[in-house]
């Protein structure tokens, strides 16, 4: 039986206590909430050449600036979620908080596993402070005199790999479970905007 909201976070509670529970809780959304993202950029512009022709051809210009806004949203959630354990003094909701609230063995097996997915994530990191978050002056005027490193689809996808890898152990040891963060994708996302689209354009 699927659970609500409330009894999956109070679930998350009762396994794993205070205050492991409700951090672990909220970052498993934002993990699930990745993924979901993630998923409907790749069935609007990274699954087929027909689907990208035919977002161009029914608002190319609108689903231009969608698409540029799905991509830097993925990289500054990428980056968020990798971001150190503090900042300042304000505590961050990051993989990197994670180790702290385990004990070994479980916490000898995460450091490695964090390590991964935060260098996995430098890219992403790279974009954000140069280019998204901040506009660096020079990378702005000069492109090549101050380039960014290289970004893809398959950059992203190593990523959230490494980050699934950090999230399995602990979905194992205390929910007994093993979540497919890669396969949420709604129904009602943009693998029905594609079928609409499709359907109203004009048989040829």
């Amino acid at each position: 039986m699927e659970m609500t909201a409330a009894q999956l976070e109070a679930d998350f509670l009762a396994r794993m206590g205070s205050p492991f529970g409700p951090f672990y809780y909220a970052l498993y959304k934002e993990v699930v909430w990745l993924h979901a993202k993630w998923n409907e950029y790749r069935v609007l512009y990274g699954t087929t050449p027909e689907s990208v022709h035919i977002l161009n051809r029914t608002a190319g210009f609108l689903f231009r600036i969608v698409g540029d806004a799905l991509w830097a949203d993925v990289l500054l959630h990428i980056s968020r979620l990798t971001d150190p354990a503090a900042t300042g003094g304000s505590r961050n909701l990051s993989i990197q908080a994670l180790p702290s609230f385990l004990g070994d063995p479980l916490k000898a097996e995460l450091i490695p596993l964090v390590a991964i997915a935060s260098e996995k994530a430098h890219f992403a990191r790279e974009h954000r402070n140069k280019r998204l978050a901040h506009t660096d002056l020079l990378h702005a005027t000069e492109p090549a005199a101050a380039p960014l490193s290289g970004i893809s689809r398959r950059h992203v996808e190593e990523m959230l790999l490494a980050l699934r890898n950090v999230m399995a152990p602990i979905d194992k040891h205390y929910r007994d479970t093993t979540v497919i963060y890669e396969r949420l994708i709604s129904e009602n996302g943009a693998a029905r905007l594609l079928s609409r689209l499709r359907r109203s354009e004009p048989c040829t």
